[in-house]
């Protein structure tokens, strides 16, 4: 049983070698390659794509990257199954590159043209505009020790510690004070949603 398959694997390596040198001199094994595995590679590429010509496209490409590689092949392998390998791992490839081609282009239009969606519609940036202004006003109606470090820190962006130097406080009592601000500014909103 052992001398069948080292026989066969005798066999192998010398038609991978055989195989590589003849590519380079003689590009007829090639086709005869070609019309021995076009079948087995063919199945193996429709795997992976949905519509035939995408898969017939893969598989003539890899019979055009298989003098490239050929001489990568571990020759411990038969033949048949090391080109599906290369067919699956060239069929992955040309997947990943269609994605990253569809992710970075812009089908053929001005980018002037494409939306853009961070930019709030004009509804939503009315809306927005309505609840600052609602929010302003509530700010206002606080006590004076809390709207102070609100503004400081949320309309100003200065640090708790910029706000403690500039109010002659402690950094734990700036946050403190922020914090009970908040809480209270959020009380205020809530019960004039409520109310109305």
């Amino acid at each position: 049983m052992a001398t069948v398959s080292n026989s066969i694997l005798l066999e192998e390596t010398a038609l991978c070698v055989g195989l590589n040198q003849a590519l380079q001199t003689c590009p007829e094994m090639l086709n005869a390659i070609y019309t021995e595995h076009y079948r087995h590679v063919l199945q193996v590429c429709r795997r992976f794509f949905r519509h035939a010509e995408d898969a017939e496209d893969a598989a003539a490409e890899v019979f055009l990257k298989l003098p490239r590689v050929l001489d990568q092949k571990n020759h411990t392998k038969p033949f048949r199954p090391w080109v599906s390998q290369v067919a699956g791992r060239h069929c992955i490839d040309k997947i990943r590159r269609r994605n990253r081609e569809r992710r970075w282009c812009v089908d053929g239009t001005e980018i002037g043209t494409v939306p853009d969606r961070w930019s709030p519609s004009p509804l939503s940036q009315v809306l927005r505009d309505e609840e600052h202004r609602r929010l302003r006003e509530h700010l206002n109606r606080l006590p004076e020790h809390y709207k102070v470090p609100l503004v400081l820190r949320y309309y100003r962006q200065m640090s708790y510690s910029e706000i403690a130097r500039h109010l002659n406080r402690r950094i734990p009592t700036v946050k403190t004070l922020i914090f009970r601000a908040k809480g209270k500014l959020r009380r205020n909103l809530r019960g004039n949603n409520l109310a109305s």
